[in-house]
């Protein structure tokens, strides 16, 4: 007698939610959001040393302007990252000497505004 069970599946159903896996990035590199390409990374120091040559274009000698400018410029484009890049820009600014948390940039802003109202009683 020749049987055969029809309800075998003899291999697994192929689903792309299979490889969809994503791991932390902990080789120093986040994505590069200014890149049309998804896949094209940019070291994160390299990123936070942009972004400091940018706010330090624009601040005079004032650190409360330089620092206000680089943690909201940051946070910006840590917004912009995916989910699994986020630390490894947030490990590059902490070995910078900065925090970026909404915190720091709010102290940070405060010091900017307290500077703004100085320089305009002073007439700066």
């Amino acid at each position: 007698m020749n049987t055969q069970n029809v309800n075998v599946k003899t291999a697994a159903p192929e689903s792309s939610e299979r490889w969809k896996t994503t791991y932390l990035r902990t080789d120093g590199f986040v994505r590069n959001i200014h890149s049309s390409n998804p896949f094209d990374v940019v070291r994160a120091d390299v990123v936070l040393l942009r972004l400091e040559k940018q706010a330090h274009r624009s601040c005079g000698v004032h650190y409360e302007i330089y620092n206000a400018r680089l943690l909201a410029s940051a946070l910006d484009y840590l917004a912009q990252l995916p989910l699994k890049d986020r630390p490894a820009l947030m490990g590059a600014a902490a070995k910078r000497g900065y925090m970026l948390t909404h915190t720091e940039e709010q102290h940070a802003q405060e010091d900017y505004d307290n500077l703004m109202s100085e320089m305009a009683q002073y007439g700066c």
